[in-house]
């Protein structure tokens, strides 16, 4: 299948179909410039279709592609929103009623809060977030809103960690830990 995102253009990425008929739907969005190669994004898929769970894996980086790292702002923003929406839409076109998984590292959390707001329907899913952009207001907003259906992965020495975030959150009903 062909999926468009920004400027109208094919966005690259990989599916992975597990040997039964699929149970579920997975989206994995990548970091910047942490690839699907790396084990924060192959794990999750991996696990995905070993559940039984069709997987698309983003492998748009739009931190090693020059023209998307030359793109700042509001473009830059836009590009990912258009992105992340794209591929929203098309999981939960090829869900058909399954449930949607999202799952995403860094720059990929900040996919995964666009693509909830654009297709507000997989907010019943679960959801796994991975060294998140909390500090982001969108982000934070959709990891909240997940509340017990999203998993956080976070370690005290990344830049984004803050125990402010951590207890905002947890005041939110969710259970996180360090």
């Amino acid at each position: 299948p062909t999926i468009l995102g920004w400027q109208n253009q094919p966005l690259p990425f990989t599916l992975a179909v597990p040997l039964n008929a699929p149970k579920a739907v997975g989206v994995v969005f990548p970091g910047a410039a942490y690839g699907q190669d790396r084990p924060l994004c192959t794990i999750p898929r991996d696990v995905f279709v070993a559940a039984g769970t069709e997987t698309i894996l983003s492998t748009r980086y739009y931190g090693l592609d020059p023209a998307l790292s030359a793109l700042t702002g509001d473009d830059r923003e836009s590009c990912i929103a258009t992105d992340s929406g794209a591929f929203a839409r098309a999981a939960f076109e090829r869900a058909a009623g399954k449930p949607v998984i999202l799952a995403g590292k860094s720059i990929g959390t900040s996919a995964m809060a666009h693509a909830l707001i654009q297709v507000p329907d997989l907010a019943a899913g679960w959801s796994i977030w991975l060294t998140p952009l909390w500090k982001d207001e969108a982000v934070f907003a959709a990891i909240a809103a997940a509340g017990a259906r999203a998993y956080v992965l976070i370690g005290t020495a990344d830049p984004q960690w803050d125990q402010a975030i951590l207890d905002a959150l947890n005041k939110k009903a969710m259970k996180l830990t360090k």
